[in-house]
């Protein structure tokens, strides 16, 4: 049965289309959602909501709150044929950290795909930091952890010894406990961390936080040693890359429970990223032409952006400082026959194409300056402009890329003043993936991705 309906998801999720079964409702929901015993038994949940489609349980984060395991109920509507995903009904959900997400779909009597997700939300302690700002702060990257009690001021160089002046938002009418507000701290090194005490107002909690400089020097896990099975809106138990420190603050694939195109491959003693672009059997659709990529941001599944897979992919990870260009290990091979899904109808066929592949590797430094949630699918958006870019085509005509090589990407400005927000980083095994068009077999292989000041 599992089989059954891994395909049956195949069919209905993979960069196409939805087609309803006559006559079979396409509408699955939860109806009930409970919590009836968790661990610890010392945890303090609030009341749950939801959010659209996301379940939100919060939390107060206290010390030694995970592992939180949680017994929970789910009941849903009588057109849900099946619930597939990280969430199994009977099994303990475990949060390993505040960020972790449940993801998991509810399959409607038609096959069509509701994704839902369980994530847990911080509450307000009485004794927390909620804002920290200094002279200057503005061209840094301040990333406050209710979780783990840290305020991070990011930034390449700060030059150091730096002092600074803050001034701190705090819970309403707690007060400090060993700190004068405003005063000065003053910094010698990134090892250098300072504590300040947050009291609430009734006296009975206290937190004390850390502040420290954090560089952005690199991008976690730009060896990509570290793989595991990380789950995100669309990869629920497959194997993906680390997405460290957080999901969409880091490396990111499109794996996902119908295509594998990005895993790790023995290198030099440990693991590079091996993309292969597929030719994939979507039955209802057809057979489509999907690349393998590895890229900075994450990969958000989107039942409404069925036909615009660039849609789903949200490129771009939080990143302050210029950088001169990026540099790697790579090699690359096309496959035998460049091809290309191309819609008849409801369906997709695979048609041959002239030509040899082309790997692709690019780097774009964002500047976004809108509201919200970022959110950049690599092409025009209100809000966004790069500032600078660089990219290499690995011209599968040509056998030097069959081996590895060390690789530097340099990246030109056009704007030469503004300060970046986010960098953007995509290795592909066909560039021309967005619109189907690739050789089955072509595989890109990358290691040691680093960044250049």
């Amino acid at each position: 049965m599992r089989k059954y309906y891994w395909i049956l998801l195949f069919a209905v999720g993979l960069l196409s289309s939805c087609e309803k079964v006559k006559d079979l409702s396409d509408d699955a929901s939860i109806e009930r959602f409970e919590i009836t015993s968790y661990t610890p038994t010392t945890a303090e949940l609030g009341e749950i909501y939801r959010n659209d489609k996301s379940i939100i349980i919060p939390v107060v984060p206290e010390d030694n709150l995970f592992p939180l395991t949680l017994q929970t109920v789910l009941e849903t509507s009588s057109t849900t044929h099946k619930v597939l995903g990280n969430y199994v009904k009977g099994q303990d959900i475990v949060f390993n950290g505040g960020e972790s997400t449940i993801n998991f779909f509810l399959i409607a009597e038609s096959g069509f795909v509701h994704p839902y997700s369980i994530s847990l939300e911080a509450m307000d302690t009485g004794a927390d930091i909620l804002q920290f700002k200094f002279e200057g702060s503005e061209k840094m990257t301040i990333t406050i952890n209710p979780w783990s009690k840290i305020v991070n001021i990011s930034v390449l160089d700060p030059g150091f010894p730096v002092t600074i002046k803050p001034t701190i938002r705090l819970s309403e009418d707690a007060t400090f406990e060993g700190y004068t507000e405003g005063e000065e701290l003053t910094f010698q090194s990134f090892e250098d961390i300072k504590e300040i005490t947050v009291v609430s107002a009734d006296g009975q909690t206290r937190r004390t936080w850390k502040i420290q400089f954090g560089a952005l020097l690199q991008i976690p896990n730009s060896d990509f040693e570290s793989w595991g099975k990380f789950g995100n809106d669309i990869n629920l138990n497959e194997e993906t890359i680390d997405p460290v420190p957080g999901y969409g603050k880091g490396w990111a694939t499109a794996n996902n429970y119908f295509v594998q195109g990005t895993r790790p491959v023995e290198h030099n003693g440990g693991y590079a990223a091996k993309m292969t672009t597929n030719e994939q059997n979507a039955l209802i659709f057809g057979k489509l032409i999907a690349a393998g990529s590895i890229y900075t941001g994450c990969f958000k599944f989107d039942v409404g952006a069925l036909n615009d897979p660039r849609s789903m992919t949200h490129f771009g990870i939080p990143h302050t400082v210029r950088i001169q260009s990026i540099e790697f290990d790579a090699k690359y091979e096309p496959g035998p026959q460049l091809k290309q899904a191309v819609k008849s109808g409801s369906k997709y066929s695979i048609e041959d194409r002239e030509g040899v592949d082309v790997g692709q590797a690019f780097v774009e430094i964002i500047r976004w300056t809108g509201e919200g949630t970022f959110e950049y699918h690599g092409r025009p958006a209100d809000g966004v402009e790069v500032l600078g870019k660089g990219e290499i085509l690995f011209d599968g005509k040509e056998t030097k890329y069959r081996n590895w090589a060390h690789y530097n990407i340099p990246v030109v400005y056009t704007n030469q003043t503004d300060i970046p927000t986010h960098i953007v980083i995509v290795f592909s095994s066909s560039k021309s993936g967005d619109i189907f068009l690739g050789a089955p077999g072509s595989t890109m292989e990358v290691d040691d991705v680093k960044l250049i000041y």
